[in-house]
């Protein structure tokens, strides 16, 4: 373990405190201090419906953002690891395709009433499942695990063929319900609730104790599939384990916010620069700056044109573009 891991993760941790005080207690309703205070503090003499904005908007919108940023920075570096490939992010296997499509179709064709019951989420966690099925089916060799280019180029073609049906959806639905579709797929954690946040944490806490307690077997995937085998590791199960922890954690994060990238690609080569590629160490970190950056990202986005509010996808676009670039030229300088 390197000596200052323990100095980056605790001012890591540091800075996901404030930017998660900073989401809470900024925002589009102006609040004074006094107020605030108040309401933290559960003080009976806080305004009651500035108690609601903190207590029933904004502080599940910080912790959810945090947890979806933390589970997708964490399913990028597992998925990178598992194809050996440092493009690799969380949406490779057609994830985020499958869960577009879905939830669009659901939000312009199915009744009101029956997306309600069935909640927009539910069902854009089932599109992606239904994604990853067909990438492992399209990719399955009998008798052995998928290569993992192969798994690649059958991420790409499910992603699309789901991108088609996205798009024949948007152009043939109302224009009312497109409006609705597309804000969803632009990314937003507008009316996070409560009872969201507890399975994002359970996944997160399960799959990430998983991947540190199997953290020797990811670092020997990195020797390539024979050397680890002669170290006695079974890479055929810890990609599966990978794959369908990615499933999980990605289903329920653009179940939940829609879709949200960069953040799997970026922030797992951002803590490669600080720690190296031990994973006993990079995914506590990689984990840590997820949550720093979504979370900053959706403060900025609620901020920058307030009232109005930007989409996640679009600050998240712009931001990760000179670390993409820097990324990309410290592949080409390796090769």
């Amino acid at each position: 373990m390197p000596a200052r891991f323990p100095i980056l993760l605790g001012a890591t941790l540091g800075g996901l405190l404030f930017v998660a005080l900073a989401g809470v207690l900024w925002g589009t309703a102006q609040i004074s201090w006094a107020d605030r205070f108040a309401i933290l503090m559960r003080d009976e003499t806080a305004p009651r419906g500035l108690s609601l904005i903190v207590w029933q908007w904004r502080i599940p919108r910080v912790l959810a953002v945090g947890l979806i940023g933390a589970g997708l920075a964490l399913a990028g570096a597992l998925m990178q690891t598992a194809l050996r490939n440092p493009m690799a992010d969380p949406y490779l296997m057609g994830l985020s395709s499958g869960a577009s499509a879905a939830a669009v179709a659901a939000i312009i064709w199915l009744p009101t009433g029956m997306t309600d019951r069935l909640g927009v989420p539910l069902i854009a966690f089932l599109g992606a499942a239904l994604a990853f099925v067909m990438t492992i089916g399209l990719s399955q060799r009998r008798g052995r695990m998928p290569d993992p280019l192969v798994v690649i180029l059958a991420g790409v073609a499910v992603s699309l063929m789901f991108q088609s049906l996205t798009a024949f959806f948007l152009y043939v639905g109302d224009p009312h319900a497109t409006r609705n579709a597309m804000g969803w797929l632009m990314g937003t954690a507008a009316g996070t609730q409560w009872h969201e946040v507890p399975m994002l944490g359970l996944s997160l806490v399960v799959v990430g104790a998983v991947a540190l307690r199997n953290a020797n077997a990811l670092d020997a995937t990195l020797l390539g599939e024979e050397r680890a085998q002669a170290l006695g590791f079974r890479i055929g199960r810890i990609r599966l384990l990978i794959f369908v922890a990615t499933v999980l954690l990605t289903g329920l994060a653009v179940s939940v916010a829609g879709i949200v990238g960069f953040v799997g690609l970026i922030v797992p080569h951002m803590a490669r620069l600080l720690t190296g590629a031990r994973h006993r160490v990079l995914l506590p970190l990689t984990m840590a700056l997820g949550a720093v950056v979504l979370i900053t990202v959706d403060l900025l986005c609620r901020l920058l044109l307030a009232p109005e509010e930007l989409p996640l996808g679009v600050l998240l676009a712009l931001f990760a573009a000179p670390p993409f670039i820097l990324i990309l030229r410290g592949i080409r300088h390796a090769a």
